[in-house]
C-alpha cells in the first residue's frame, strides 16, 4: 500500500507546480484561444467590406489579380494565391487573397475577384483577431512553438493525464458520488471539489484542444502521426523541368487544371514557385470535403502544366487525414457552429482550473494556525466497519513514520477549512506507519461525519493535528477495567491493545444496540484478547445485557475503570461508580464533546480586546463568540463544543473559567488562553489578545 501514497504524492507534486508556473502561460494561451474560437466564422462579418464582395458569375483572371496586387504592394515576393468560392446562393462571396512576404513581413492584398480591384491590404498578424492568434501562437518570439508545444506537453501529460490519476476512485462502486459537485462544501474544500470535477468533465475537450495543437509545433510529433497511422513518410516535392527560353506559365493555366480535376472546390491556395525547379504547389478542398483543411494536394509542372503528383482526399494516407483533421479542429472548423462552442468551454475552463487549483493550495497554505503541529495524510483505505461506521486508513504520502501516539489518543482530522473534528486512534500503538480511526454517522451531523462519508474517498489527501492523549492509561495499575459504549470503543480498543501488548490483566465491556452497528466486532473476536471482552447487545437476550451495578461492585483498590461512549451512557457509568465506592482519580472518562449547556451558575463578565480597549458584556446565555460576532468581530471556530481548538485564544488578564477538553490540565491552570466558544470567566473581565 506504500508504494501508491508515494507515487501519487510524486503526482501530485508535479501536477501542483507544474499547473503553478506552466500554468500561467497556458492561461494565456487558453484565453487567447477562446478568443479565436469563432474566428472563421466572425472575420467575414468583423471586416465585411475587406473580405467579402457582391456574388457574380464571372471572375477575372488570377494574373490580373496578382498584377494589381503587385501594383498596390511593391514590395516582396509573390507567396500564394487564395481563392475561396462562397455558399450557394449567397449574396456575397470571399475576396481572393494574394499574400506578399520577404523576411521581414507577410503582408496579404486582397482583391475583389469580380472586377480585379483591390479591397485593401494588411499584415498577416493584423486587426483584433489576427493580434490575438498571434499572441495565442507566441509568434511575438523567437521559438514561440517551442513554448506553446512544451506547454500543451505538459499540460497533456502532467496537468490532464495527472489530474485524471489523482481523481480516479479506486472502487468503481465510488465513481458516482466523486463525479458529481457538492453544494454543501465551503472555502477551500469547494474549490477543490470545483477543480476535480471542471478538471473531470473539461479533460477530454482540453486534453484534444492540445494534443491537436502539438502537431502545429513539433515536427516529430507531425511525423509520428504518419508513423503510428502506419502512413508513408512525407515524400519530397516534385521538381519542374525547366525548359531553355520558357517562362512560368500564367497562374490562370494552373487555376483551370484545378477546376478540371476537382470541379468548384471550396476553397484552393496555389503556391506562386519562386525557384527554377520548383513544382506549382496547390492544395484544393473539394465542395463536398469532409472538414475545412481536408486537402486535396497537386503538383504541376510549372513550365508544362504537367501534373506531378494528385493525391485526392479520399485518396490519401491515414496519417494525412489524421494531421489535417487535427489542424481542422484545433482551429475550430468541425461541427459547425457546435465545434467551436465546444472549444470555447474548454477553453474557459482553464483559467477556471487554474483559479480553483490555486486558491485551494494557498489557502491550505496560509491559512491561520489552530495551533499545533499539522501533517498531510492520505486516506489509504476507507471501509465500511458496521452500519452508520466507516474505518479510515491514514497514511503519511510519502510512507514516512507518523507520530508516535499512546492509547486514549485522538487527532484533530481538517475536513475541511474550518471544520475541525476529532477521532480517537483505534490501531495498535506500535504502529507508526498508519492511522486508523473509526467515524459513526449522526443523524444530525452538523457537517463532521457526513462529510467524512460522503465525501472523503481513498486517495485523499488530508490534515491531521498532533495525537494529544487527554485520556491516558495508567499502566502503574495492576487491573484495568475498559467499558465502551457505541463509537466509544475506539479509544477502548487501542487500550485493550496496548494492555494485552505488555500482559497487564484487564477485562473489556461493549455495549452496541446490535452485532451489525458494532465497530470492530470480527477484530476484537479475532484477537490475542477475545476471551477478555464481553459484548452487550440492546436487541439481545436479557442474560446478556450489561448490568452496570453489578460490573462495578466492591472495586479493589488497584483496579482502574475507563469508560467512554455517549454522554448518557457515560453520565450512568460513572455516576453508579462513584456510588459504589470507586475513588474519582482512578476512573478515567472521555466524552464526545464538552459540556457547553448554560448552567443556573453562569453569570455576566467582561471582555476587552487588547488592540482596541473596547469592552463587551457577555451574557449569562450567551457566549463569547456569539457576543463578540455581533459587534463584528469574527472568531475563527468548528466544533463550538470546546473540543478543536480552533478558536482557543490568548488570555492577557483574568481568569478563565475552562469548559474545554481541548487543553490539559497543565494547560488549563496557566490560564493564558481559552476557548471562546464554550468557556467563560471567573474574573469580572477578561482581556484577549484580539
Amino acid at each position: 500500500m506504500a508504494s501508491r501514497p508515494v507515487f501519487r504524492t510524486l503526482v501530485l507534486q508535479f501536477h501542483r507546480w507544474t499547473g503553478l508556473t506552466v500554468g500561467i502561460v497556458l492561461v494565456f494561451m487558453a484565453l487567447t484561444g477562446a478568443l479565436i474560437a469563432y474566428r472563421p466564422h466572425l472575420e467575414p462579418v468583423v471586416n465585411r467590406d475587406l473580405l467579402t464582395v457582391p456574388a457574380c458569375s464571372q471572375r477575372v483572371p488570377l494574373d490580373t489579380l496578382a498584377s494589381n496586387a503587385r501594383a498596390a504592394h511593391p514590395a516582396g515576393e509573390f507567396d500564394y494565391i487564395r481563392v475561396a468560392a462562397g455558399e450557394d446562393g449567397a449574396a456575397r462571396i470571399p475576396a481572393t487573397q494574394v499574400r506578399l512576404s520577404d523576411p521581414e513581413f507577410q503582408d496579404d492584398v486582397f482583391l475583389n475577384p469580380c472586377t480585379g480591384s483591390v479591397l485593401g491590404q494588411r499584415a498577416r498578424y493584423a486587426g483584433f483577431l489576427a493580434v490575438v492568434e498571434q499572441l495565442h501562437r507566441f509568434r511575438f518570439v523567437d521559438g514561440g512553438n517551442i513554448i506553446t508545444g512544451t506547454t500543451a506537453l505538459l499540460f497533456a501529460i502532467v496537468l490532464i493525464a495527472g489530474g485524471l490519476y489523482m481523481w480516479w476512485p479506486r472502487r468503481l462502486q465510488t465513481f458516482k458520488s466523486v463525479a458529481k459537485l457538492n453544494p454543501r462544501l465551503s472555502g477551500r474544500e469547494r474549490s477543490l471539489n470545483r477543480h476535480k470535477i471542471i478538471g473531470l468533465y473539461a479533460s477530454l475537450i482540453v486534453l484534444s484542444s492540445a494534443l491537436t495543437g502539438l502537431p502545429q509545433a513539433f515536427d516529430w510529433y507531425k511525423k509520428g502521426i504518419y508513423l503510428i497511422t502506419g502512413s508513408l513518410p512525407l515524400e519530397k516535392k516534385p521538381k519542374s523541368e525547366p525548359v531553355p527560353g520558357v517562362e512560368h506559365l500564367p497562374m490562370e493555366t494552373y487555376w483551370q487544371h484545378v477546376l478540371s480535376l476537382v470541379p468548384n472546390p471550396r476553397e484552393t491556395l496555389i503556391h506562386f514557385p519562386s525557384k527554377t525547379q520548383d513544382p506549382v504547389e496547390i492544395f484544393t478542398i473539394a465542395r463536398d470535403a469532409p472538414h475545412a483543411n481536408a486537402r486535396t494536394m497537386l503538383f504541376l509542372d510549372a513550365y508544362t502544366d504537367k501534373v506531378l503528383r494528385f493525391t485526392p482526399y479520399a485518396q490519401s494516407s491515414l496519417g494525412h487525414k489524421v494531421y489535417f483533421w487535427t489542424l481542422s479542429w484545433h482551429t475550430g472548423e468541425v461541427g459547425g457552429l457546435f465545434g467551436p462552442f465546444v472549444l470555447l468551454l474548454g477553453a474557459l475552463s482553464v483559467p477556471v482550473l487554474a483559479y480553483t487549483g490555486a486558491s485551494s493550495y494557498l489557502r491550505r497554505k496560509f491559512r491561520p494556525s489552530t495551533g499545533g503541529a499539522r501533517y498531510s495524510v492520505q486516506v489509504v483505505r476507507k471501509s465500511v466497519e458496521a452500519i452508520d461506521i466507516c474505518t479510515f486508513e491514514l497514511a503519511e504520502p510519502l510512507g514516512n513514520a507518523l507520530p508516535n501516539f499512546g492509547a486514549g489518543s485522538h487527532i484533530d482530522v481538517h475536513v475541511r477549512d474550518g471544520l475541525v473534528r476529532q477521532y480517537s486512534l483505534c490501531n495498535d500503538p506500535r504502529e507508526t506507519h498508519r492511522y486508523l480511526i473509526g467515524v459513526l454517522r449522526v443523524p444530525n451531523s452538523r457537517g463532521g461525519s457526513r462529510a467524512m462519508h460522503e465525501d472523503l474517498q481513498e486517495g485523499d489527501v488530508i490534515e491531521i493535528g498532533e495525537p494529544r492523549n487527554h485520556f491516558p492509561l495508567a499502566h502503574a495499575a495492576k487491573q484495568s477495567l475498559l467499558v465502551a459504549g457505541g463509537i466509544g470503543v475506539t479509544p477502548i480498543l487501542c487500550m485493550a491493545e496496548r494492555l494485552a501488548n505488555i500482559g497487564s490483566d484487564f477485562a473489556m465491556h461493549s455495549c452496541a444496540r446490535s452485532p451489525e452497528r458494532t465497530a470492530f466486532l470480527q477484530r476484537i473476536r479475532q484477537s490475542s484478547f477475545a476471551d477478555r471482552v464481553s459484548f452487550h447487545f440492546d436487541d439481545g437476550p436479557p442474560e446478556q445485557k450489561l448490568d452496570i451495578g453489578a460490573l462495578l461492585e466492591n472495586p479493589k483498590a488497584d483496579t482502574h475503570l475507563y469508560v467512554c461512549g455517549p454522554k448518557g451512557f457515560m453520565d450512568l457509568v460513572i455516576a453508579t461508580a462513584s456510588e459504589k465506592g470507586w475513588p474519582e482519580h482512578r476512573v478515567h472518562k472521555e466524552y464526545f464533546s464538552s459540556d457547553v449547556r448554560s448552567l443556573a451558575s453562569d453569570t455576566e463578565f467582561d471582555v476587552k480586546i487588547a488592540s482596541t480597549g473596547k469592552v463587551f458584556r457577555v451574557a449569562k446565555d450567551q457566549t463569547v463568540v456569539a457576543t463578540l460576532a455581533q459587534q463584528g468581530i469574527d472568531i475563527p471556530t468548528s466544533c463550538q463544543q470546546g473540543v478543536c481548538g480552533t478558536c482557543l485564544t490568548r488570555v492577557i488578564d483574568g481568569e478563565p473559567e475552562h469548559h474545554d477538553i481541548y487543553q490539559s490540565d497543565a494547560e488549563r491552570a496557566r490560564n493564558d488562553q481559552f476557548t471562546p466558544c464554550c468557556s467563560r470567566a471567573k474574573s469580572a473581565m477578561l482581556v484577549l489578545d484580539l
